[in-house]
């Protein structure tokens, strides 16, 4: 996709400056490994679980009700993360590339838990090449181009919240909000919403979102 680049290096600056400005204190964070939207599903949340090698367990066989008395803090906040987001947790067990169980990753997708462990989940085993197939085509599901994911931030914004959006660098109107085009040249603002300009993708959610209040009010 045009709109998108392929995946890097972590950025590890941030966690750095985060751990100087708390100074010792404990942070009331929770980090996690990856945050997408899926169209259908919503949100999803991925943890990566890295198996270290040497362990008596293997990613096939780890699990975090074996170690919930020393991380149960981590899984309680992605867990309450989840319920905010209305998201789907996976949580994933995996060893790295080159290490004796790289070919074992353990999907587990969080269904329930409590203060206690893990009380509802299904845990799929892949190998490395499975889990690749099954995580990219799951990726590929969530990629959204540039307009489109202008088009989402301006739809979960109110009617009066667009309608006080401005234009900008319009000979016409420019300077205008879009009520105030809206209720003086209406047709303008249907021809603006159908280019590419800037905001464009505001003003059509704008009219959609009038258009349905009025639907609303008449009926």
């Amino acid at each position: 996709m045009a709109d998108s680049k392929a995946l890097g290096h972590d950025d590890s600056s941030g966690f750095n400056f985060v751990k100087e400005m708390l100074a010792g204190q404990v942070t009331a964070a929770v980090n996690f490994d990856r945050l997408q939207k899926h169209p259908d599903r919503g949100y999803i949340i991925f943890e990566f679980l890295k198996c270290e090698e040497g362990r008596t367990v293997t990613p096939y066989t780890s699990h975090p009700d074996r170690y919930w008395d020393k991380n149960s803090g981590k899984f309680l906040a992605l867990w309450r993360a989840k319920q905010d987001f209305d998201a789907t947790l996976y949580l994933v067990n995996y060893a790295e590339k080159g290490t004796e169980h790289e070919d074992q990753v353990l999907l587990i997708e969080v269904f329930n838990m409590d203060e206690a462990g893990i009380t509802d989940q299904k845990v799929t085993e892949f190998t490395r090449a499975g889990f690749s197939e099954w995580f990219a085509r799951l990726n590929g599901q969530c990629l959204r181009s540039r307009d489109e994911l202008i088009y989402e931030i301006y739809e979960n914004q109110s009617v009066d919240r667009l309608g006080q959006l401005v234009l900008k660098n319009e000979e016409e109107h420019g300077g205008e909000t879009l009520e105030a085009i809206y209720n003086r040249d209406a047709g303008y603002l249907r021809e603006y919403g159908e280019t590419s300009k800037p905001y464009s993708k505001a003003v059509k959610c704008y009219l959609r979102k009038r258009m349905e209040l009025h639907l609303r009010e008449t009926m």
